[in-house]
């Protein structure tokens, strides 16, 4: 994480960093079809992109008003440096300030224990969205 930055903003703003990420990671390595990924609620979301000291951008996830977030996503080449925990506190920080109670998001079967460490809880079971298994997690930030 040396000299890099942390922007938040609009689908306008930020919404070309966010697809060089998201493209990749979820359609290019996980077969998500694109229309899936781009969605409308892009639009409507707040986004959080982190760009290395080269001013090039590496990670990213939305927030929705109701405290719903995802399309949390690291390129491969930067896995396993801790930029996920960076995300998720900037993700908290940001539904904080707009006083959101409640995260909720879900999470593929593979980030559940990551979540689980974040103070995320499982809620439900299992179940498939677009072709992977996801589980609904929740934290209260009250």
């Amino acid at each position: 994480m040396l000299n890099s930055s942390i922007k938040t903003g609009s689908w306008a703003d930020l919404g070309e960093y966010c697809k060089s990420i998201r493209l990749p990671v979820f359609v290019e390595e996980q077969g998500v079809p694109q229309h899936l990924e781009l969605d409308p609620q892009d639009e409507t979301f707040l986004h959080v992109v982190i760009f290395n000291e080269d001013s090039i951008a590496i990670a990213t996830a939305r927030l929705a008003p109701n405290g719903k977030f995802g399309r949390m996503a690291v390129l491969k080449k930067y896995r396993l440096q801790g930029l996920g925990a960076v995300l998720l506190k900037q993700i908290t920080k940001l539904a904080d300030s707009l006083g959101i109670e409640q995260l909720i998001c879900h999470a593929q079967q593979s980030a559940v224990e990551f979540y689980k460490k974040n103070g995320f809880q499982i809620i439900g079971k299992p179940f498939q969205e677009a072709g992977i298994t996801h589980t609904k997690m929740q934290k209260n930030l009250t």
